[in-house]
This record gives C-alpha cells, sequence and structure tokens, in this order.
C-alpha cells in the first residue's frame, strides 16, 4: 500500500450510490496526501463496480478489500492492521468531509503532534455551519476525551482522527452471532491511556439516514447484547462522573437480560458490581419495555 500521512477508512455495506457522493467530496479535497481505503462488508449492490471505476480515474490512492458481512466493526478490525499511515480518520459511506478537511487535519497535527497527543476530536455538522450537539467551550483543548467531553456533557457526535499505530492496539471486541459493536468501546480504551486534542471546527458533514446505525440504535443494541453489554460496561470506570456510571449500569444489566445470562453472571462480569446489584430491578422494567424492539 502506498505510504500516505492520511488514510480515510470507509467501511461500507450496500451503499453504492451514497459512496458517489463521498468519493466526490475526497476529489474535493485541497491537500491530496490521504488513501481511501474502502473496506466492504459484503455488500450485494454495485459497490464494487463503482469503486473500480473511482480507481480508474485515478485522482488519489484507493484500496479496496471486500470481506464476509459481519458488522462494521470487524470490516474495521480486518482493515486497520493493514493501514501504513501516521494518522487514520474513520468516514462512514454515506457522510461527507469538507473541501479544507484534509489540510485542517495536516496542518493541526504538524502544529500539535509534540504535544503528547494521539488524536485530535472535531465537530460532525448537518453543514458546513451548522454542528451537531453542543460545542467545547474552548478551542483547543488538551486532555482526555472523558475529562473534556463526556464528564462535561458535551453532546453529539464528533469525529476523531487517530495515530494509526494506537488503532491497532485497541481492536473491537467480536461476538459469535453478533454484528454491532459501537465504536466508543475502543474510543473511550483509548481515552483512559491517552490525550486528544479538541478542535471546535466542523470538517465532517453526517448524513443520517433512516436505515443507518443511528436511527436504529436501539434496535441494534437490543439484538446484539453482548456487544451491548461491552459499550455500557466501557463507563463503568471510575475516571467517569457518577450519573453516567449509573445510567451505563442500568443499560449493563438490561442488555444481559437480553443476552440471557443470569443474575449472578452480570454482577459478576461488572467492573462496579453495587451500581448493577441497585440498577437490577429497573433493568428488569427496562427489558420489558425494549422487547419490542427485538427481531
Amino acid at each position: 500500500m502506498e505510504q500516505k500521512f492520511l488514510t480515510i477508512l470507509t467501511p461500507t455495506y450496500n451503499r453504492s450510490e451514497k459512496l458517489v457522493d463521498l468519493y466526490e467530496s475526497l476529489k474535493r479535497q485541497i491537500n491530496k496526501n490521504f488513501i481511501w481505503y474502502v473496506i466492504d462488508d459484503g455488500s450485494e449492490d454495485q459497490t464494487e463496480e463503482k469503486v473500480s471505476g473511482f480507481i480508474e480515474e485515478d485522482e488519489f490512492p484507493i484500496v479496496y478489500e471486500k470481506t464476509q458481512n459481519g458488522g462494521k466493526h470487524r470490516a474495521l478490525n480486518r482493515a486497520i492492521p493493514k493501514l501504513n499511515s501516521e494518522l487514520t480518520l474513520i468516514v462512514d459511506s454515506d457522510d461527507l468531509l469538507l473541501p479544507e478537511a484534509t489540510d485542517v487535519i495536516f496542518n493541526d497535527w504538524i502544529e500539535n503532534a509534540d504535544r503528547g497527543i494521539v488524536g485530535i476530536m472535531y465537530l460532525l455538522g448537518f453543514s458546513g455551519f451548522e454542528a451537531i450537539g453542543t460545542q467545547w467551550p474552548y478551542d483547543k483543548l488538551y486532555g482526555s476525551e472523558i475529562t473534556h467531553t463526556i464528564n462535561k456533557g458535551i453532546s453529539g457526535d464528533r469525529t476523531k482522527v487517530m495515530l494509526t499505530d494506537i488503532l491497532k492496539k485497541y481492536p473491537f471486541p467480536e461476538f459469535e452471532g453478533e454484528k454491532f459493536c459501537s465504536e466508543s468501546v475502543v474510543w473511550l480504551a483509548i481515552a483512559k491511556k491517552h490525550s486528544v486534542m479538541t478542535r471546535n471546527k466542523i470538517i465532517y458533514i453526517a448524513r443520517y439516514l433512516e436505515d443507518g446505525l443511528t436511527a436504529a440504535g436501539r434496535k441494534k443494541q437490543v439484538n446484539n447484547p453482548l456487544g451491548a453489554m461491552e459499550n455500557a460496561k466501557a463507563y463503568l470506570d471510575k475516571k467517569i462522573k457518577r450519573k453516567i456510571i449509573i445510567k451505563n449500569a442500568l443499560l449493563f444489566t438490561c442488555y444481559g437480560l437480553f443476552a440471557k445470562k443470569s443474575v449472578g453472571a452480570i454482577i459478576k462480569e461488572s467492573p462496579m458490581k453495587l451500581y448493577v446489584f441497585l440498577t437490577l430491578l429497573p433493568a428488569v422494567l427496562l427489558k420489558k419495555k425494549w422487547e419490542k424492539y427485538l427481531q
């Protein structure tokens, strides 16, 4: 694979038409010091043909790999070990980058890499002018995502540019029979040990689709309960604010019940057993409410 400063990594599944829009946004990038790695999670549409056409245009380096359908997290686990760029940015197939995105990343990294950070967090936008969620109180904060974002109640999705070597150390957990695991599992694992820089700048446009992971979030969690447990478990940590711990203890217990685990097994697996014990009754009621999401 050609050596580049940045890999734009796109996991995709049956999004051939949306990929065209993302490709066009990549063609408009001011800074072309990147490679686009498309990891196809077993698409049954025209994805391979579309990407082959992009490669023939030779606008920038593109790598295409197709794997058996196993979910976004498995596709990422397959692709990330093969990357050799300094930084990696995961961009979903139905989203876009603003024209200055890669140039902003390049300049921000050159100016701040010596501060001991492993990545940079940027705002997502509905447009180049309308951010999703709330902004950080100051631009260019340095430290843990837990300190500056999660515990401060900064809401909304963010995009993260990470050192590729760091991502290689934090693969997604995989559970047999499940095809979904939230990216938060990896981001939190990194946040507990490493610092990042935050920027109040939109570089990424998110286009949430009706059948996408965001809109179907609760259904995805209920039907992939072991992955959902792992996500909730990531928040059961003394570094995180108590109200967030309580919420996720409830979720951990609820998804454990969906996974048909015994109460004893759920408590045993929890890093904060008292919180899980205290949320047991509410979790039983919540499970009953959410059973409508079962496939």
